[in-house]
């Protein structure tokens, strides 16, 4: 059975299994879109017993008055990322699956540790609902699950004509009590996530991710280059031998020595189409032996010999390629306006500086820093707000959790490998639900918040004037990441 076979009668069944619960059974189910509310009172005595402590007083009361600081900064946030997503060039535009945080439609999210903690997320978040409707003697009706074909969330029933009737401060604090807790929980599984990446080790070496060699694979280990030691990237980055010699290359293959001979060299591993490295006819996989008679040995080396030309100068290229010498009269391009053209609206650099429209590595290698990896892990703010970003961003890297090839490049139990990968899915999506119901936006819980502001309640049209104003304003910035990329 193929697995689109498996989807369409699991879909058969769950549409089967829907319409016979929400005609037969009302009293526990109830329609949720595709998806079913299972109600029950289980959890309610739970969230009664909870509920009892002061501490809960002190929670809700911290959240309700850091909303507004949590929502004008979540929305400093958005103008900011509005600005960034004009840079941002159509062919570069992420799919639009990467904006739902949803396991299964967003690719990044790995299915397993994403639906576990979306469920806790989801099942905190709304059960701090309850506990701070409970600590303001508002009855909870029911909880239960939100299920489609497996278990999504959860919800919690507070009496609405009884919440109705309180004050709106009090409302508001119920609905600060959600986004509190899921802000909180993300504090608390980074702070877990942080303690057990210190007791990963980095393997000395450079970890290959990709190569065009066919003698070495992704996952290999380069712990020597002739008689060179390679303790990590930056020391494989910085090899010097002569361009299309042969080198001897030790590895490390799952745990075994191996040595295979490599030829040496700056490979070009991408030609930008339109640019001049293509027009001039150069291809892929070859490897740059000299620049105006200058041999090339390294990166560095190169990068140095090209700067001292300008876009428009024409330069005599020398490769290697499939054990002949090819030699090109290269027209260089302005490297700014290639950037300009790539939506990078401030290049930094000046408008004649060269490019050839080339990508290029050491012997055709794309390399895992294992070491820097694992120092983001153990310190998400060691370059301040720039590295959060970064650690935020692993999965859209494929980063995390990491791909089996690349796991050699450091020692982890295995078990305590996975806890590091649920507790950084639990810190993420705790983060991106508490950051997402901050938004001053009904009907998120930063909306309600604002609505229900004691100082908003005098005059009820000039309220909903501002609630509407700045929902939309919030609404705007969030439609304008998701359209002005794909214009």
């Amino acid at each position: 059975m193929s697995l689109i076979d498996l989807l369409i009668y699991l879909i058969i069944a769950w549409i089967i299994v829907y319409y016979i619960l929400i005609k037969k059974v009302k009293k526990y189910f109830a329609p949720y879109g595709p998806a079913l509310l299972i109600k029950t009172q289980a959890g309610v005595k739970t969230i009664d017993k909870v509920s009892r402590t002061k501490f809960w007083d002190y929670f809700v009361t911290f959240f309700y008055y850091a909303m507004p600081i949590f929502g004008i900064l979540t929305v400093v946030l958005l103008i900011w990322e509005a600005f960034l997503i004009l840079s941002i060039p159509k062919s570069a535009a992420p799919p639009l699956s990467y904006a739902l945080a949803l396991p299964g439609i967003n690719p990044v999210i790995p299915v397993g540790f994403g639906i576990v903690g979306l469920i806790i997320a989801v099942a905190l978040h709304e059960a701090a609902h309850g506990i701070a409707a409970r600590r303001f003697n508002i009855p909870v009706r029911s909880t239960g699950l939100l299920w489609f074909i497996i278990p999504v969330g959860a919800f919690v029933e507070p009496d609405e004509n009884v919440m109705k009737e309180r004050d709106s401060k009090t409302r508001g604090k119920i609905f600060a009590a959600g986004p509190g807790m899921n802000v909180t929980l993300a504090v608390i599984f980074l702070i877990l996530a942080i303690v057990l990446a210190y007791s990963f080790t980095p393997v000395s070496g450079a970890p290959v991710q990709s190569s065009l060699s066919p003698s070495i694979l992704p996952g290999d280990i380069i712990e020597k280059v002739g008689n060179i030691n390679i303790v990590n990237v930056s020391t494989f980055s910085l090899l010097s031998f002569t361009p299309g010699t042969n080198v001897s290359v030790l590895l490390n293959r799952d745990g075994n020595l191996i040595k295979e001979n490599v030829t040496y060299g700056v490979y070009i591993t991408g030609v930008v189409a339109g640019y001049p490295a293509q027009q001039a006819g150069i291809k892929t996989g070859s490897i740059i032996l000299s620049v105006n008679g200058k041999e090339i040995t390294n990166i560095t080396n190169f990068e140095n010999i090209l700067s001292g030309y300008q876009a428009g100068q024409t330069i005599f290229v020398k490769t290697f390629y499939k054990n002949s010498i090819y030699s090109y009269n290269v027209t260089l391009a302005s490297k700014y306006s290639y950037l300009i053209s790539a939506g990078d609206s401030s290049p930094g650099i000046s408008k004649s500086y060269p490019f050839m429209g080339i990508d290029v590595s050491i012997m055709g290698l794309s390399l895992f820093d294992q070491y820097s990896y694992i120092s983001l892990l153990r310190n998400p703010f060691s370059s301040g707000l720039l590295g959060f970003f970064v650690y935020l961003g692993l999965p859209f890297h494929y980063e995390l959790p990491l791909p089996a090839v690349l796991q050699s490049s450091f020692n982890a139990n295995i078990i305590v490998l996975n806890m590091e990968y649920l507790f950084y899915w639990l810190f993420w999506l705790n983060f991106a639900l508490g950051l997402t119901n901050i938004l001053p936006l009904v009907p998120l819980d930063g909306g309600y918040v604002l609505l229900n502001m004691p100082s908003l309640q005098k005059n009820q049209k000039l309220r909903n004037a501002i609630v509407a104003v700045i929902g939309l304003s919030v609404l705007f910035l969030i439609l304008w990441q998701l359209i002005i990329p794909r214009i």
